[in-house]
């Protein structure tokens, strides 16, 4: 199998030739027993739409249980979508009603002296669940010390092997502390000794961050931007996706200075969790052969702009100019509009990189918008690009579209992932069917947030999730994470207290252990307080 996919990479699928999409919509009941039963071949079934080289490929190869469980899921989230999207919306409305008024007692003082406060959605005060579970909007800054030429490698919440002064958070390049055996995550990623500085925060904090706001309202995190961070507010991104006939994609951008910026930031909104057309996209094996960028997920290309899937002309599918209805402004595509965006930001600001970031849809689409860059030879941004840092992040695509972008995005993308966390390990690799794996450099953190970097090649434990030898380990988790929920605030401080509603969505994973460390709340404690432990190497 590894060495199909090294053919495939290096010779390049044609457009249109290599594609297969499944239409969970069209798949009926008889056809998952089928695959589970009378193995049938795959690219029979008048669900799954096939290229000519990949139905060829797969000849008569059978759809196998994963294909199978994956329709399973879509036809359950998809008859739960409209429920679910009730039952969030009262929820929301609810725990918003409850905060804003300062709990019942404050509820009953404000019946009683008229002043109730009546939660306006899309208000700067109104949090998703996702602020209802973790409500942190300040920045950690690094301690003070080092200019804004410093060069050396910045980090949050963590010290060399060593340390335990203020200089305990700077790892300097030059010195070659890289080599030592323990060493802070930021160290992992920028051993060149490129400027990584945002004013006094890490990379790292202020990607995990951005991507946690995301998932808010446009006014409340350009509140955030403006007013808690300090930092100059672009634009906020509410982009169409032509397939589903809405706008499903969202992403906000900034600068951390109005003039002179040092950085651009994207980021992308991630799976919300009650929609479940958005955790239906994640678990869906669709792939599109996209040329020399490999077979890439069609429904993560679906939300960045995808014109035609059918895959039969580049110059349709996804064109490197923007299609008319986008261009003028009244369905804007993700992918163009962004480009554009981001283009201008650095015209005004010669001196700024790029950083992108995204937590799990989020997460696929900030992957996939450099690599689409590369793809159209947008190399005025690429030689830009200073990080990409995903969290929780899906599958995207297979070997030949991570050696496409290893080849042709200047940076290595960084992928960081929380204990049994489900997301990353969806879409599931299933081959010959669909060979989705993982590209770019991993950090895989317990539930202590001690991390380790994975090996090229290689995955987390229990890369599709399913692996019965994992269920004890994935429940012994779940306790655990639950347990440290409630009292990590003890050694750490009032920043990690954790409340009920946050306590409640851990004890989800006693049920699907996974769900619950998918939370933004454990990535943005593993920037903050993790380490890595890493081979000595020389620098």
């Amino acid at each position: 199998m590894v060495a199909k996919r090294q053919q495939h990479a290096s010779s390049g699928p044609k457009m249109g030739e290599e594609k297969l999409i499944i239409r969970p919509e069209k798949a009926r009941f008889i056809d998952i027993l089928s695959m589970l039963l009378l193995r049938r071949p795959i690219t029979s079934y008048a669900c799954v739409d096939a290229g000519d080289q990949t139905a060829g490929d797969l000849g008569s190869t059978p759809g196998d249980w994963l294909v199978a469980l994956s329709q399973v899921i879509q036809k359950a989230l998809e008859a739960l979508y409209y429920p679910a999207l009730a039952i969030g919306a009262v929820v929301e409305l609810l725990l918003n009603f409850v905060a804003l008024n300062n709990g019942i007692l404050g509820i009953l003082l404000n019946i009683f002296t008229c002043k109730l406060v009546i939660p306006q959605r899309g208000a700067p005060n109104y949090r998703s669940i996702i602020g209802m579970i973790d409500g942190r909007t300040e920045l950690m800054p690094l301690p003070e010390g080092g200019g804004p030429d410093d060069r050396r490698l910045q980090v949050v919440g963590v010290t060399a092997a060593g340390k335990s002064t203020v200089e305990g958070y700077y790892i300097d390049v030059e010195d070659g502390e890289c080599g030592s055996p323990t060493v802070p995550l930021i160290q992992q990623q920028y051993v060149n000794g490129r400027l990584i500085r945002l004013r006094t925060f890490s990379v790292f904090e202020v990607t995990m961050m951005a991507a946690k706001i995301a998932y808010e309202n446009a006014a409340y995190i350009e509140n955030v931007v403006k007013n808690i961070w300090k930092f100059n507010w672009v634009g906020f991104y509410n982009c169409w996706n032509k397939f589903a006939e809405d706008y499903t994609t969202q992403a906000f951008v900034f600068t951390d200075r109005a003039t002179d910026a040092s950085v651009v930031v994207v980021a992308f909104r991630g799976t919300e969790p009650f929609n479940t057309r958005d955790w239906s996209t994640d678990v869906n094996l669709s792939w599109l052969g996209m040329g020399e960028m490999g077979h890439v997920h069609v429904g993560f290309l679906k939300a960045l702009g995808l014109q035609e899937d059918d895959g039969a002309d580049a110059a349709r599918t996804f064109p490197a100019a923007a299609p008319a209805s986008a261009a003028a402004g009244d369905k804007p595509l993700a992918y163009y509009a962004l480009r554009e965006e981001v283009r201008a930001q650095l015209a005004a600001h010669p001196n700024a990189t790029v950083v992108v970031t995204g937590h799990s849809l989020g997460g696929a689409l900030a992957a996939i918008f450099p690599a689409l860059l590369a793809f159209h030879g947008e190399q005025d941004i690429l030689d830009r690009l200073l990080a990409v840092v995903t969290y929780g992040q899906p599958r995207v695509g297979d070997q030949a579209f991570a050696d496409f972008v290893r080849a042709g995005v200047p940076v290595e993308p960084l992928r960081v992932v929380y204990r049994y966390d489900v997301v990353p390990r969806v879409p599931f690799d299933a081959p010959p069917v669909a060979e989705f794996v993982h590209g770019g450099t991993c950090v895989y953190f317990d539930g202590w947030y001690d991390g380790r970097a994975i090996a090229a090649g290689e995955d987390v434990p229990n890369p599709n999730y399913f692996d019965p030898r994992y269920l004890l380990s994935m429940y012994g988790n779940a306790w655990g994470d639950l347990f440290k929920g409630a009292f990590l605030w003890a050694k750490e401080g009032k920043d990690y207290r954790e409340g009920a509603v946050s306590l409640l969505y851990r004890a989800t994973g006693l049920l699907v252990p996974g769900v619950a460390s998918h939370s933004p709340r454990d990535y943005v404690n593993a920037v903050r307080l993790g380490s890595i432990a890493v081979e000595a190497k020389k620098v």
